[in-house]
């Protein structure tokens, strides 16, 4: 099961420092940026995730975790974990650590932050949005496969510039999941959206094939949604057997 969250920096003021919400380890990961833009998106992510992930257990298990308590750190290959603990409850369930729990991943774009989970460990997950704008011909040329160009050039006024932004990002949620990122050529993976007429407003499944030679470690079998939220384009990808709760 994939739960998600979007929140828009504007809509949050109180972000500006993030000393009620951070772990202390967090603190000092915020002071490491030179930059308020990054700085900014970084706290709006972390909020985002911790909110996310708070819901999440407290749905799960019944305990509500202060955000503080919440640490989300990246990994060696840059993917976000999940630190943290449940206690004991009554005495009878064993202390959890929170990364045995759930698996995350994060997105940034225009002031907004995209957060998913999966209720699983280590899973594969990829969560990526995009602004919907126009990319030029040799931007498709360059970083499509022949089959995605093909998809797109079916597109039909403001639609292709929607199908354009919809592979990219499929392809940027793919490669979280495969937690190699934009290390390797693109068009190592191939992400087809179904031709459509309008923009769709619902998650929408699309086909992945990760079956290029090029890619450095065999991909595991992956499910792919996408569909559009105000005017970015959403994409989840994750394991088999999962699917978006809305």
């Amino acid at each position: 099961m994939i739960h998600w969250l979007i929140q828009e920096a504007q809509a949050h003021p109180e972000l500006v420092d993030g000393g009620h919400m951070l772990h202390a380890n967090e603190q000092a990961r915020l002071a490491t940026f030179k930059t308020e833009k990054r700085r900014q998106d970084w706290l709006l992510g972390r909020w985002t995730a911790k909110r996310l992930i708070q819901d999440v257990l407290w749905r799960q298990t019944g305990q509500l975790l202060a955000l503080p308590e919440i640490e989300v750190r990246n990994g060696r290959r840059g993917d976000p974990i999940v630190s943290g603990y449940l206690s004991r409850m009554n005495g009878q369930l064993p202390v959890k650590e929170l990364d045995s729990l759930v698996t995350l991943s994060v997105s940034h774009a225009h002031g907004h932050a995209f957060c998913a989970l999966v209720e699983r460990p280590s899973w594969p997950i990829g969560a990526d949005m995009e602004w919907i704008e126009s990319r030029s011909e040799a931007f498709v040329a360059d970083y499509f496969t022949a089959a995605e160009q093909e998809r797109v050039s079916q597109a039909e006024g403001t639609m292709r510039d929607v199908l354009v932004t919809a592979v990219w990002s499929a392809k940027e949620a793919v490669l979280k999941a495969l937690h190699l990122g934009l290390t390797v050529d693109t068009r190592c993976v191939e992400c087809l959206p179904p031709p459509l007429a309008e923009r769709p407003f619902a998650w929408t499944p699309f086909t992945i094939d990760c079956e290029d030679g090029r890619l450095p470690q065999l991909a595991p079998p992956l499910t792919g949604w996408w569909r559009v939220w105000a005017n970015f384009v959403l994409t989840l990808v994750v394991g088999e057997d999962s699917r978006v709760v809305e």
